[in-house]
């Protein structure tokens, strides 16, 4: 099997072990920044997933090694950088992004409407800080 996604030379894609867990004993900022740091972390991973299972490890590498994904969890930074490659394409993989993201978060979406990327990452922050504050309460 190749090389795992995770293994990247690139500091701004290095997994963050345990971003499901609620930070022990957090003032409310505190908190809310664990919260951010962690959507980041998750994001950053499902970003890189994402890419290497539609596009194949070896873009994905290459768009690593070009520093695309640097910023990842940054909508606009990604949403740029994937313009500027795909075109037209980037929307489809921003989508597919949100997909894997709402999937890992139990969210259903829902196609209905537009789509907007920044969006569509605003209600997955949203319901990722609500669960990690219910399971903060149940292991308090």
């Amino acid at each position: 099997m190749s090389e795992s996604v995770a293994d990247t030379s690139s500091p701004g894609l290095a997994r963050s072990p345990g971003y499901d867990r609620p930070a022990q004993n957090a003032s409310g900022g505190d908190q809310k920044l664990g919260d951010e740091k962690a959507f980041a972390s998750l994001l950053t991973d499902t970003v890189v997933e994402s890419m290497a299972d539609i596009l194949g490890e070896n873009v994905l590498s290459l768009l690593i090694s070009k520093g695309m994904l640097d910023h990842a969890e940054n909508p606009g930074e990604l949403e740029r950088q994937l313009a500027l490659t795909f075109g037209n394409g980037s929307v489809v993989l921003e989508r597919m992004i949100v997909k894997a993201l709402y999937r890992k978060l139990g969210v259903r979406a829902d196609s209905s409407f537009g789509f907007d990327y920044a969006k569509a990452l605003d209600v997955a922050r949203s319901v990722f800080g609500e669960t990690r504050r219910k399971w903060k309460n149940v292991l308090d």
